[in-house]
């Protein structure tokens, strides 16, 4: 699984920030609609004409936005303004509406005539903007967080930089007892030893978004990394991204290792890359999660016995926004199915089944608002009835939609066996990026660890890192701690492995301290970040 955790998302916040500002310091001036300016007297045929209309043209790249899930202001100031673009209005009521202009832009995404007048817009808007909270009520966290380190010892290293810390990559390699991490300052891949002290550093030619480890992590030895680099920082569909394999040898005295070949070039931000046999020839083939903007796709490349790819593409999805996938044999049949969740158009984890010949079938096992900022999803049995259930994080704040918002946070799907998954599971958390449920301290149950990087530090400033602490053996009774030594990162990726070899699984994070501000009260919380170390290492010390 990725830890680069879409640090497209970062770049994307800080992109569309400045639209935002732009924006709201134009509607000061500029009334976004003369209909919403006299909401008071709207008649009630005016709003349910906006209902019918926004069922039209509302839903013609994701699913129905109810409009519930955001407040007024940020209706009226962020979301509704870039949709404009998007039915061909780029100015209203004399305010224009910016999109992009850059060069690879899908042809025909944005229409060169309007797709509804400017009346049925002013309806549409006096719609969401009416029927809209003016404010989201406090989130309620039952129970409430305790401050407490319980068996995790923290572990800080001694390396620092002139630059703030900036890691978007956190990687056990339990066999090598090693550590790799990203330093998007300096572009390099960084690899720690036991120690923590830096042994190697590997020069990287462009921004990393990816580490995936060919060979078996538990094993000492060679390492064949797939490195996957995601090309444009911004928001984009320039083909700039590209896949290559190298070798690291920790073997003192061994000289062999370093670049291999390039596997995939031309790529529209790909984030992830795994291995899996998925056309049943016992050789492996690579998945890889095209991001991309507008455009991207979810893939796979076929391998052979000699250990090379064909560059051709199997297209499963040919639809932007997916960050993350897994290959199992999830109907157990005997084939490597794919779940992978995207998150663009349209919100989604999918279900792709494996027919024994390289071909597969789609569907959909859970489907998110479209401001969801659906963020990680992991598979695990969490009340051991033999079904694999889900754990899903929503919390990216890198949108049209810059609130804190209070479906934000940390879900469990279970799973009733027949591809049906319910709610069963639910606490708040702001900006809650990923999610990893192990059994940590050994007693049958599955605990929770998550990281939010989009959290409120000024108001919740233990959202950056929680335990949820499983003592329950026949249900989903949770307890969340905060460890007080991660207060001091701002984390981003996060990954979970026995890496000190006692039997527990410890927890490395990785610290972009330079993320976005989601108000002004939050640039305080700099320092602190910037301040901090490039990763914590929490080692599990359970007996």
């Amino acid at each position: 699984m990725s830890q680069f955790k879409k640090i497209i998302f970062i770049f994307s916040f800080l992109t569309i920030s400045i639209l935002v500002i732009v924006l709201i310091q134009s509607y000061r001036s500029n009334i976004i609609s003369e209909t919403v300016n006299t909401e008071p007297a709207i008649r009630q045929e005016l709003i349910d004409q906006g209902k019918q209309l926004s069922a039209i043209y509302c839903t013609s790249c994701h699913i129905y936005p109810e409009p519930e899930l955001l407040t007024k202001s940020v209706w009226r100031s962020q979301t509704l303004p870039a949709m404009g673009p998007k039915m061909g209005i780029y100015q209203h009521r004399g305010v224009e509406y910016r999109y992009s202009r850059e060069p690879h832009v899908p042809e025909n995404y944005y229409p060169s005539d309007p797709q509804l007048s400017s009346d049925e817009w002013d309806k549409i808007i006096a719609y969401y903007v009416h029927e809209a909270p003016e404010y989201f009520p406090p989130s309620v966290r039952n129970p409430e967080i305790t401050i407490d380190s319980l068996f995790f010892k923290p572990h800080i290293p001694d390396y620092r930089t002139d630059s703030p810390p900036a890691s978007t990559i956190a990687r056990f390699d339990p066999g090598n007892q090693l550590l790799y991490l990203s330093d998007i300052e300096g572009t390099n891949l960084l690899i720690f030893n036991r120690q923590l002290e830096l042994e190697n550093s590997l020069f990287l030619s462009a921004t990393l978004s990816d580490v995936h480890i060919l060979n078996n992590p538990d094993e000492a030895g060679r390492r064949d990394l797939v490195l996957t680099y995601l090309g444009s920082l911004v928001p984009s569909d320039a083909p700039e991204g590209f896949i290559v394999r190298t070798a690291y040898d920790p073997t003192p005295g061994n000289t062999s290792g370093g670049f291999i070949d390039v596997i995939l070039e031309d790529l529209v931000r790909p984030v992830e890359t795994i291995h899996a046999d998925l056309d049943g020839d016992s050789y492996q083939d690579l998945l890889i999660s095209e991001f991309g903007h507008r455009s991207g796709s979810l893939f796979w490349i076929s391998g052979n016995d000699r250990g090379e790819f064909n560059p051709e593409p199997n297209l499963l999805m040919n639809e932007p926004g997916c960050i993350q996938s897994y290959a199992l044999d999830y109907n157990r049949d005997g084939f490597q199915d794919v779940i992978a969740l995207c998150t663009q158009l349209n919100q989604e984890i999918y279900l792709f089944e494996n027919s024994g010949d390289g071909e597969f079938t789609r569907s959909t096992l859970l489907q998110f608002p479209v401001t969801a900022g659906s963020s990680s999803f992991e598979l695990a049995d969490f009340n051991k009835d033999g079904h694999l259930d889900i754990l899903y994080t929503s919390g990216d704040n890198a949108d049209f939609s810059i609130a804190f918002k209070p479906y934000h946070g940390v879900y469990i799907y279970l799973n009733d066996g027949d591809n049906n998954f319910f709610k069963e599971w639910f606490y708040p958390v702001n900006g809650a990026y990923d999610a990893k449920a192990r059994d940590f301290n050994g007693n049958g149950n599955l605990d929770i660890a998550v990281i939010s990087f989009f959290g409120d530090y000024v108001n919740h400033p233990e959202e950056g890192f929680l335990f949820f602490k499983n003592d329950a053996e026949d249900s989903l009774s949770f307890t969340p701690f905060h460890h007080p030594a991660t207060a001091a990162g701002r984390w981003i990726a996060m990954d979970v492995a026995d890496w000190t070899g006692n039997g527990f699984d410890d927890i490395l994070l990785s610290n972009y301290s330079i993320g976005p501000d989601m108000n002004r009260e939050q640039a305080q919380m700099d320092e602190v970040f910037t301040q901090g170390p490039l990763f914590l290492l929490l080692e599990n010390i359970s007996e």
